[in-house]
């Protein structure tokens, strides 16, 4: 370290290396070991070849060599040094403290910053097994480090205190010296005495002369020069001419004798001040031949004088400046001291009171100005008494212009008397305000809404309000706390109540809307009140009561038991809510567990309920929903449970069975019931029922884990194909998360634009020729190869992943088309979720506009389920597309729900027979079906296209049957957009020729592709 000398030599100035243990560094090392749980803590001082243990807590040793401490590195930074493993740190890997039976692995270090970049030493953590460290932890380590610093700076400012007093010691013993030797020169006369020669112009002085001006008089006389040296500047002009020998010579001058004041420069360049006598030294002629004089050192003198008059000086100040008046008169009757505020508060001029006034004259002006006529009695008679007084009195007196002012009046020892004046005006006021506070006061505490007391420790109550004494039965709050009525604060009807309102209460200052169920003392039944309470202390701050606010509180534990039951069951079926089932379940496998018992739990969700719900309306569907949930509580044993968990999802705990045949056979019996038609408005209706079944604890022993299986179960259920249940088994779970893995790879597929877009063939089957292409979504998974639409669509629609990849769809198929030829149209399939977000609208105009493709040449397919969901807005947006030109095509048409009635609603361009009808060419079924589309399509004037035509045979009924277009396998597989390129050059192609069916793309003709 740059600094390792000065840091060692505060150190070392510290004093506390090889000190006994102190209980305050030991209550650190244990605060630190409890709070961080560390088997190790203690306060390290970093000397030059050691660290030593200040304190300690966990280990023996009392210092180690520096060479190996951890706390060596740790004084390097202001900031704490944190080794969560030091096998893994290359600094401490091979520390014996690491290797050796210490094995310590982990250590935290806050260093003790003595001054700024001296670290003395650390506060030290250390552990044998690896630990991290929050940054919360850090900081409450550092602020124990700063209790040591707090410590040792403690350390530090006592040692400088004997320092400072050792040296107080000397100084007093110089002043001593001195003293001693001020006195000795005293003794001696204390004197300096001088000579000067006007002859010789020379002059001489004594020792203690040398030792006043602080210089050396050993080497004989001085010149005039030296003696000016001496003077202060200041003083120069007039002893020059006193000194200058012809003033005594030719001229006759006579040098009479002189003491005056003077300032003398010390060698040290200090002033000191003298007084200088002298006398004119005659010969035997009677001329002057030289000067003798001595001077005496007042400077001390001066200062004193100075000091004095700056003490005077701030006496009077003060005087001035006190918000009392004061008057001090001498045993001789006469004023010694006073101030303005004095004579302000009197009303007397400064020509009657001022230094030296006499006492019994001021008072005489009082009286007869009538200064006292308001005071009364005895008081008066001594006010207007001339006699000083001999004892303290204080009293209180109204001025007669109104100004009420305190006198204290006190005898001085010596005679006379200190008497100070305050104006009380205000603070009389005050009381008179607080009077009339005080009755508001009591006005407001009988009158409050609420009950108000006072209560002693123990509960005896001193004072309450008419409104509590009324919560109680009491006619008033007098007969309330009347003696004998034994009315306290023990009024909870549950005994441990009180002494939990106490404890509260003497912890913490303070108690916030206790509710409690408590007894009316006169009518002895039950009520709920809400108090609030805190404790009075007196002047000393220690408890002497406490106050409190009492509020009836019946009408909102009603209302909190209400709102507990709503907050625990479902508003609409009144069954248990998923908190409650939650709760249930858990309190169940608990005592499933001690008593070696069974819980199943079954996972219910209504199927075909939404559409019921969307055909019939919400009112219809709460109902059935009431109606399912009565049928499923009925069909239960008693002490089952079942919860409604919000939409259509129920969940049913079943006690005491764990056979699985039992509890498929309650299953099968919910499936039943539930199964069973409805009357909704006097429609005939039914749903049916999918169950998961989980058993406790073989499925799980925690609700949620016991939950979640029968979840996976139900899952399991609905893609068995609804109505039926499945019991959970192991690796069950792999489907659910292998779903979150597909979940994953999907969105980033998403944000990464892996996707790809490949395009089928539609060809008029009137002209033979190419229409168009559908452009069908494509997920080349990096790792799993082609993943089928059937598996991500759906994923992408129940995460709404679908309006973001759908837009990019409808933007690159537009961009692709507008590379075609201008008569061919791209068909862009419209989710349900995609159409009915905020934006779809916008989507579309962005695709068209950033492409430049022509909203005519733009077929969006959309199936029957659009409609279903906000069917008029849906259809809204339907028209605004179609006004602008683009073409609407109903997809899958005959899968759906209510078909019919959503031709008739919105007139689409095109209708799609689904391919389930197509590859059932041969039944009849399918046959009138289609002839009854392709009639309804010429009567609304739409196209009829056939998907899933792949033999010669279904492309020649279709064609039998009516339909305009044809699409599927015959012609081509939907195929990447640089193939199809090839499509679309002229190639002739036979009535009987048949289409090749291969991963490869056929070539087709635009302007004939089959003889008709």
């Amino acid at each position: 370290m740059e600094n390792e000398s000065e840091r060692l030599a505060v150190l070392r100035d510290l004093k506390v290396l090889d000190t006994p243990d102190e209980t305050h560094f030991d209550a650190v090392c244990r605060t630190a070991q409890a709070l961080f749980s560390a088997p190790i803590a203690f306060v390290s001082l970093v000397d030059k070849n050691r660290q030593w243990f200040k304190a300690r807590c966990g280990i023996d040793v009392k210092e180690t060599p520096r060479n190996i401490a951890f706390c060596n590195y740790a004084i390097l930074s202001d900031d704490a040094l944190i080794i969560e493993d030091a096998l893994a740190d290359p600094r401490f890997a091979e520390n014996p403290l690491v290797t050796g039976p210490l094995g310590i692995r982990f250590y935290a270090g806050a260093p003790l910053i003595l001054h700024q970049g001296i670290r003395v030493g650390t506060l030290c953590l250390m552990d044998s097994q690896r630990r991290s460290f929050s940054p919360e932890q850090v900081r409450q380590f550092q602020d124990l480090a700063n209790i040591v610093v707090a410590h040792l700076r403690l350390h530090e400012a006592r040692n400088q205190i004997g320092r400072d007093l050792e040296a107080l010691q000397s100084a007093q013993a110089k002043l001593r010296e001195a003293a001693d030797y001020q006195l000795l020169v005293e003794q001696v006369g204390g004197i300096g005495y001088w000579q000067y020669n006007l002859k010789s112009g020379k002059a001489t002085w004594s020792p203690s002369m040398g030792r006043l001006v602080g210089q050396d008089v050993s080497d004989g006389e001085l010149t005039l020069d030296d003696l000016l040296h001496v003077l202060h500047p200041d003083e120069h002009r007039d002893m020059f001419a006193a000194f200058d020998p012809r003033n005594a010579g030719g001229n006759g001058m006579v040098l009479r004798p002189f003491d005056r004041q003077r300032r003398l420069v010390r060698a040290d360049g200090t002033v000191r001040t003298v007084i200088s006598r002298g006398l004119p030294q005659h010969d035997e002629t009677g001329a002057v031949v030289a000067l003798l004089g001595v001077c005496v050192d007042i400077t001390d003198l001066v200062r004193s004088e100075e000091q004095l008059r700056g003490v005077s000086t701030l006496l009077r100040v003060t005087l001035e400046n006190m918000d009392q008046g004061i008057l001090m008169v001498g045993a001789d009757n006469r004023v010694l001291v006073h101030n303005q505020k004095a004579r302000d508060l009197l009303g007397v001029s400064e020509g009657l009171l001022h230094e030296g006034a006499r006492f019994d004259l001021l008072q005489q002006h009082q009286i007869d100005r009538g200064e006292f006529r308001k005071v009364d009695g005895e008081l008066r008679h001594l006010l207007e008494s001339a006699a000083l007084g001999t004892a303290a009195v204080t009293y209180e007196r109204e001025r007669p212009n109104g100004t009420s002012i305190e006198v204290r009046s006190v005898p001085l020892p010596t005679g006379g008397l200190v008497r100070t004046f305050t104006d009380i005006t205000e603070r009389r006021r005050r009381e008179a305000a607080l009077r009339l506070a005080e009755a508001e006061y009591q006005t407001l505490f009988q009158n409050a809404v609420v009950g108000v007391y006072r209560a002693n420790l123990d509960g005896t109550l001193v004072r309450a309000n008419q409104a509590l004494a009324k919560l109680h039965g009491y006619g008033d709050s007098a007969c309330a706390t009347a003696p004998g009525t034994g009315f306290t604060h023990d009024w909870y009807v549950d005994g441990d109540r009180t002494h939990a309102f106490m404890r509260l209460l003497l912890t913490h200052g303070r108690v916030d809307d206790f509710v409690s169920e408590v007894t009316g003392h006169a009518t002895g039944r039950p009520i709920w009140v809400s108090e609030t309470a805190w404790l009075v202390r007196d002047a000393e701050g220690c408890p002497s009561c406490f106050e409190g606010t009492v509020v009836d509180a019946t009408e909102r534990k009603r209302a909190e038991a209400q709102i507990e039951h709503m907050a625990r069951h479902d508003a609409l079926t009144g069954l248990p809510n998923r908190r409650q089932f939650q709760e249930r379940l858990t309190q169940e496998l608990v005592h499933a567990q001690r008593q070696g018992t069974a819980v199943a739990v079954l996972c219910c969700d209504l199927d075909r309920f939404k559409t019921v719900n969307d055909t019939f309306g919400h009112p219809a569907g709460d109902a059935l929903l009431c109606t399912l949930a009565d049928r499923m509580r009925r069909s239960l044993q008693p002490g089952d449970i079942v919860a409604r968990l919000g939409g259509d999802e129920f969940a049913i705990i079943l006690l005491g069975r764990s056979h699985p045949h039992g509890v498929g056979a309650a299953a099968q019996r919910l499936i039943e019931i539930v199964g069973e038609p409805v009357d909704i408005d006097g429609h005939l209706t039914n749903v049916g029922v999918s169950i998961g079944v989980a058993i406790g604890l073989d499925d799980g022993d925690r609700a949620d884990l016991l939950f979640k299986n029968a979840d996976i179960a139900l899952y399991r259920a609905k893609e068995a194909g609804r109505h039926t249940c499945r019991f959970y088994e192991a690796g069950m779970d792999m489907a659910v998360a292998s779903r979150n893995l597909l979940e994953i790879d999907l969105k980033d597929t998403v944000r990464n634009g892996g996707f790809a877009l490949h395009y089928q063939p539609i060809i008029d089957l009137a002209s033979d020729t190419l229409r168009g292409f559908e452009a069908l979504l494509r997920w080349p998974h990096a790792a799993k190869g082609m993943i089928s639409p059937a598996d991500f669509i759906p994923l992408a629609e129940e995460t709404g992943l679908i309006v973001e990849l759908g837009a990019w769809a409808l933007r690159d198929a537009c961009q692709e088309a507008a590379s075609w030829p201008s008569d061919l149209r791209v068909g862009v399939n419209v989710s349900a979720v995609q159409i009915q977000h905020i934006d779809f609208h916008q989507h579309v105009l962005d695709a068209l506009v950033r492409s430049g493709l022509a909203p005519e040449r733009l077929e969006l397919e959309i199936t029957e389920s659009v409609l279903v969901k906000d069917a008029e807005r849906v259809i809204a947006c339907l028209h605004r597309l179609r006004r602008i030109g683009v073409r609407l095509a109903i997809d899958d048409f005959g899968t759906g729900y209510s078909s019919l009635s959503y031709l008739c609603q919105f007139p689409f361009d095109k209708i799609k027979i689904d391919r389930s009808f197509i590859q059932d060419a041969c039944a009849s079924t399918s046959g009138a079906i289609v002839r009854a589309v392709v009639g309804l399509g010429r009567h609304l004037g739409a196209t009829i296209t056939a998907e899933g035509v792949e033999t010669q045979a279904q492309l020649d009924w279709v064609r039998r049957e009516g339909c305009s277009e044809v699409q599927g396998f015959i012609f081509g597989k939907p195929m990447p957009p640089s193939v199809i390129k090839g499509m679309m050059r002229p190639v002739g192609v036979g009535h009987d020729q048949q289409p090749e069916r291969t991963h490869c793309p056929v070539s087709c003709e635009r302007r004939s592709l089959l003889d008709a």
